[in-house]
């Protein structure tokens, strides 16, 4: 038997009558659950998708669901046709991806939803481009400065052709998060994962190495959809930052970075989609 960790959940491996398979545990509380959809329908969701393909491919069966009022427990086991581990693991990977599509869909469309009410009920719009970058430098508060950095970075990467912003989080530290769905025809940008995120810091400090490998392990627990990310910190970054994107230049993962003077500059030029791809091109070469 073994456990391997490499999304939500936890897999264990087992070897039965020559078979390999793997046994998906997604056991979660609703203290710590943040997505905009619940727990009990998130779930719901996964173990419906679990019993149409069991019945209609029969590679996955449900091994329990449970629902104690504090924690819910599903549990489903894979079967994969691979004989070696790390192409099981992938396999398994891949069934369960797509066992929790339908679910992680039915959150993004959630939150978007929920970021249309909020954003219609906080003026969103209201504010120019130049007026957006005003109010980061002039905010009062960090609430202030929050908000107006969050409008500001989903409306310019909404600017971006093929860009769809489906999502804008707001944690209680004031880091803001924005799922982009990659729909772009431009060769470098089509070339990446169907989610692109975007975190953005708007502390009086720079951003350090462990914001950079926080981001960066965010962007790993997409299920394989996300190879690019851009971390904005309007402070800019501290060097050990960059020393860690040499560190990791070999890997597939690419995080892009960009500094308040980066985001004035791309909006005082007005083309933000010519910045984004010299940033790139800029991480790429590093």
């Amino acid at each position: 038997m073994t456990a391997l960790f490499g999304w939500p959940g936890m897999v264990l491996f087992f070897v039965e009558d020559g078979k390999l398979f793997g046994e998906a545990d997604h056991t979660w509380t609703r203290k710590y659950w943040y997505s905009s959809l619940g727990l009990e329908q998130y779930l719901d969701l996964v173990r419906r998708a679990v019993e149409v393909r069991q019945r209609v491919k029969g590679d996955v069966t449900l091994v329990h669901y449970d629902d104690d009022g504090a924690y819910i427990q599903l549990r489903y086991r894979i079967v994969t046709t691979e004989r070696k581990l790390d192409r099981a693991y992938a396999e398994v990977i891949k069934i369960d991806a797509e066992l929790v599509e339908a679910a992680e869909q039915a959150a993004d469309e959630v939150g978007a939803r929920i970021s249309e009410v909020a954003a219609r009920l906080s003026g969103w719009g209201a504010n120019s481009l130049d007026g957006l970058v005003d109010a980061v430098d002039g905010a009062e508060s960090a609430d202030e400065k929050g908000r107006a950095l969050e409008e500001l970075c989903a409306r310019l990467f909404s600017s971006v052709p093929g860009f769809v912003v489906k999502q804008r989080i707001r944690t209680e530290t004031e880091e803001i998060d924005i799922s982009v769905v990659n729909g772009s025809s431009e060769p470098r940008l089509a070339r990446e994962g169907a989610v692109i995120l975007v975190e953005c810091k708007n502390w009086s400090g720079r951003c350090g190495k462990n914001e950079f490998v926080i981001f960066h392990e965010k962007m790993q627990n997409r299920s394989r959809r996300c190879s690019l990310g851009f971390l904005v910190s309007w402070n800019g970054f501290a060097e050990t930052v960059t020393k860690e994107m040499l560190r990791g230049s070999r890997e597939e993962l690419l995080v892009v970075p960009l500094t308040g003077a980066d985001i004035r500059t791309a909006v005082r030029e007005g083309n933000f989609t010519a910045a984004l791809l010299n940033y790139w091109d800029k991480a790429v070469a590093l």
